[in-house]
C-alpha cells in the first residue's frame, strides 16, 4: 500500500511539471479595447442595413457623339512565296513542246541499196553487161520533211522528200566482179512519201517515234558519155511506188529545236523497160534496176 502511494504522488508531481512548462511557454495576447464608434450628426441617419441605396439619375449618352478610336492594324509584312524548283525541271519539255502542231526538219541520209548484183552480162543482168550497182550519196542533208499533228494526239501527218541514185557498174575485164570503172550511167529516183507517225512524247528530252508511209517516185535513168553518144539507149517506166517503214528519236536541244536520228527501210517497186544499142538501132534485152534500200541518218527539226 506505502508503494502505491509513493507511485501515485510521483505521477501527481510529473503531470503538475508538464502543466507549468505548458504554461510558460503559451505567448501571451495583446488585446485592445475595440475603437470607439464615430458620433453621427443629429440631422443625418445612416441608411438600414437591408435597404439598397438609391441610383443617381445620369445624363443620357448619345453614341453618335462619342468617337470611336480603332486601333491601328497591325503590319504583317509580305513574304515572298518561294516556290521550289524540282531537280530534274532541265530535263522535262516545255509545255510548248507538247502543245506545238507543226514540225519541219531536215535529215542526212547514207543509203544502203539491198539488191547491188544480179546474174551475169547478158544473162540475167541489170541490162547487157550491167551485172552491179552501188549507191550515190547526197552528200548533204537535203531529205526535208513537214508534219501536223493531228486533234492534240501523238499522231502526225507528214510528207517528206526522197531522192535516190544508183550507179552503174559492169564487168569491164572480165573477172566476173562489177568495176567501177566501167558502166553506163546512173538510176536516179526522187519524190515525196506521205506518212503517218506515232511520236510518244514524255517528261525527258527523248520522244521516239515510228512511221509508215507509201512514197510516189519518178525514176529517170541518166546515161554517161557513153550512152549519150548513142551506143545505148534506156527505156524504162518512169513512175514507181514504194512501201517506207522507219523510226528515230527526237532529242530536244533548247526549246522547240531538236536533234534527230532515222533509220528506215523502203521497199520501192523494180524498175522495168528495155535497153537498145547500136545507136538504138538494135534491141538489146530487158532492163530492170532494184531500188530498194535501207538508210541511216540525223538531223534537226523545229516545233511550232
Amino acid at each position: 500500500m506505502r508503494k502505491y502511494n509513493v507511485w501515485m504522488a510521483g505521477l501527481v508531481m510529473m503531470a503538475n511539471s508538464v502543466i507549468s512548462v505548458a504554461q510558460a511557454q503559451e505567448p501571451a495576447l495583446n488585446v485592445q479595447p475595440p475603437v470607439s464608434a464615430p458620433i453621427l450628426d443629429s440631422g443625418s441617419s445612416p441608411a438600414p442595413a437591408n435597404e439598397a441605396p438609391v441610383p443617381t439619375a445620369e445624363k443620357p449618352v448619345n453614341v453618335a457623339e462619342v468617337p470611336v478610336v480603332v486601333p491601328d492594324a497591325p503590319v504583317i509584312p509580305v513574304v515572298p512565296v518561294v516556290t521550289p524548283v524540282p531537280a530534274n525541271v532541265a530535263e522535262t519539255p516545255s509545255q510548248s513542246w507538247n502543245n506545238t502542231s507543226w514540225q519541219v526538219g531536215t535529215r542526212y541520209t547514207e543509203v544502203q541499196l539491198q539488191d547491188k548484183s544480179r546474174g551475169t552480162p547478158g544473162d540475167g543482168s541489170f541490162f547487157g553487161t550491167i551485172t552491179g550497182i552501188t549507191e550515190e550519196q547526197d552528200g548533204w542533208p537535203n531529205k526535208a520533211y513537214v508534219q501536223y499533228r493531228l486533234f492534240k494526239s501523238p499522231v502526225w501527218l507528214g510528207v517528206s522528200y526522197d531522192h535516190v541514185t544508183a550507179r552503174t557498174m559492169d564487168d569491164s575485164n572480165g573477172d566476173g566482179v562489177a568495176d567501177l570503172g566501167g558502166g553506163d550511167g546512173s538510176e536516179e529516183i526522187q519524190g515525196v512519201i506521205p506518212y503517218l507517225q506515232a511520236a510518244w512524247d514524255n517528261k525527258s528530252r527523248f520522244s521516239p517515234y515510228v512511221q509508215a508511209g507509201l512514197g510516189f517516185y519518178q525514176a529517170e535513168f541518166k546515161p554517161n558519155s557513153w550512152g549519150n553518144n548513142g551506143q545505148r539507149f534506156v527505156e524504162a517506166k518512169s513512175n514507181v511506188t514504194g512501201v517506207e517503214l522507219a523510226g528515230g528519236l527526237n532529242i530536244r536541244l533548247y526549246k522547240n529545236l531538236s536533234a534527230d536520228i532515222f533509220a528506215k527501210y523502203m521497199k520501192v517497186d523494180d524498175i522495168a523497160g528495155d535497153w537498145f544499142f547500136n545507136y538504138g538501132n538494135n534491141y538489146g534485152g530487158p532492163f530492170i534496176m532494184t531500188m530498194s534500200y535501207v538508210a541511216y541518218g540525223a538531223g534537226l527539226n523545229l516545233r511550232f
